[in-house]
């Protein structure tokens, strides 16, 4: 550990006098995007590297070095800075799916199914009507929702709750690939985020829609909107199905680097996903988008369960998770806006525990009715802490919809969605070591 000390103080040291004498006029001012990226791969690496130590998940350092060297603490990432680098977030987040979907191996989902499903089901259940009614019981303390009429408070109420819902399929991948867990428990936790992470998507929409009549009071609940997501989301399945077809096929007749092929796949999935969505919105005024991660997901489940080559392609991206993850968990960090984080605290705080009891209950109930062996049924909770990028890009769509009070539901929700991504991850991590499942704890038990 004392070497990644001295490496981290010679890195901070380097930017430091970088920054004197961009100060000083010696050099252009302006900091190069490559200095950036190579000082937060540097320090981000260190830093998880001395937090696990400490028996803290690595994604964790990582998020607290973007914090830390972010726009509102040390500021070596600007704002500017890390909206410039949000094309490398999406990147990453599209290998993440790739990951995500060649993780799901059938012959695991049909052992557990019955988990699974009940897990999926009982969480949602009573994250959502959980967190739905403490934000209704508490609307008269909340500033904006003050004097407001049933209606008013029920739609709100029901954005908190459904949001409330999202996990963090990447948080839980990267925790998985970290240590090296395998087993009955990972399969499990991970096959319900992934799930989770498409459903919410048509569970939003549903919900957004019901709340455009609840708060706006005009209009009716949009059935062919719903109708159209249906439609984008088995289309997404459908490309994805072809691209992991030809994924597989790149496998076994290319010897060109890996690295460069995924990277490359990645960054035509969003490209063609965006450029489908503004066609068919000039063309024929329909707002149809398909979401490349769904694309991205469906293609590694394909490589995984229709190919024959998907451990291969698991090894082969495990190469190069290691900047991925620290790239895409560092900008995570140094996106925590902490303005908002002070705006919001107090309802962001009540609402952490709220979801966090939910999230225990349901998990515990689902269990039982499910009849999880014992070790799913007392942890399976501690995987489900974790949440990230879809609640994130749910928020954006709601502060579009609503930007009245868009702004104030954003504040305290970044406020909970923040506990809940540095809890989360240390959460998860000892819940995969309490069943012994991780690498280490696997090598202990055979000796």
């Amino acid at each position: 550990m004392t070497n990644k000390l001295i490496v981290l103080v010679l890195v901070i040291l380097s930017m430091g006098i970088v920054f004197f004498l961009a100060d000083s006029g010696v050099i252009n001012n302006k900091m190069s995007p490559t200095l950036i990226i190579g000082f937060m791969i540097l320090s981000s690496y260190n830093i998880g590297f001395i937090g696990e130590k400490f028996g803290l998940p690595r994604i964790t350092g990582y998020i607290f070095s973007g914090l830390l060297f972010g726009p509102y603490l040390i500021t070596i990432y600007k704002i500017d800075t890390v909206e410039s680098l949000s094309f490398l977030n999406s990147l990453a987040l599209a290998f993440i799916a790739f990951n995500a979907g060649a993780e799901l191996r059938i012959k695991d989902l049909a052992k557990e199914i019955k988990t699974i499903v009940s897990l999926t089901v009982g969480v949602t259940i009573f994250v959502f009507s959980g967190v739905t009614l403490t934000v209704f019981l508490l609307a008269d303390l909340i500033p904006f929702m003050k004097g407001s009429n049933i209606a008013v408070r029920l739609g709100v109420s029901s954005i908190f709750g459904v949001i409330s819902v999202a996990r963090s399929p990447s948080s839980a991948i990267a925790i998985i690939n970290e240590t090296r867990s395998k087993g009955n428990y990972t399969n499990t936790i991970l096959s319900v985020a992934v799930i989770m992470d498409v459903l919410i998507i048509i569970l939003f929409a549903v919900i957004i829609s019901v709340c455009e009549v609840l708060i706006k009071g005009k209009g009716a609940l949009d059935i062919n909107f719903i109708l159209f997501l249906i439609f984008e989301i088995f289309m997404a399945f459908v490309l994805g199905y072809f691209l992991g077809r030809f994924i597989s096929f790149l496998l076994t007749k290319l010897k060109v680097e890996f690295s460069v092929i995924i990277i490359a796949l990645g960054f035509f999935v969003i490209k063609f996903s965006h450029f489908t969505g503004d066609h068919f919105n000039e063309i024929f005024e329909s707002s149809i988008n398909i979401e490349p991660l769904l694309i991205c997901m469906a293609a590694g489940f394909t490589v995984q369960n229709f190919s024959g080559h998907g451990e291969i392609f698991l090894k082969r991206m495990d190469k190069i998770s290691i900047p991925v993850y620290i790239t895409f968990f560092t900008i995570t960090g140094a996106s925590i806006n902490i303005d908002m984080l002070k705006a919001g605290w107090f309802f962001g705080i009540v609402i952490f525990i709220s979801r966090i009891a939910m999230i225990y209950t349901g998990s515990y109930f689902s269990g039982k009715i499910a009849g999880s062996d014992k070790k799913i049924l007392n942890n399976s909770w501690l995987g489900f802490i974790t949440q990230a990028g879809v609640s994130l890009g749910l928020l954006t769509e709601v502060l579009r919809r609503f930007p009245e009070m868009g702004i104030y539901i954003q504040t305290i929700l970044i406020a909970s969605i923040t506990l809940n991504q540095i809890i989360g991850p240390v959460g998860f991590k000892y819940g995969l070591t309490a069943v012994r499942e991780t690498l280490e704890m696997r090598k202990n038990k055979l000796d």
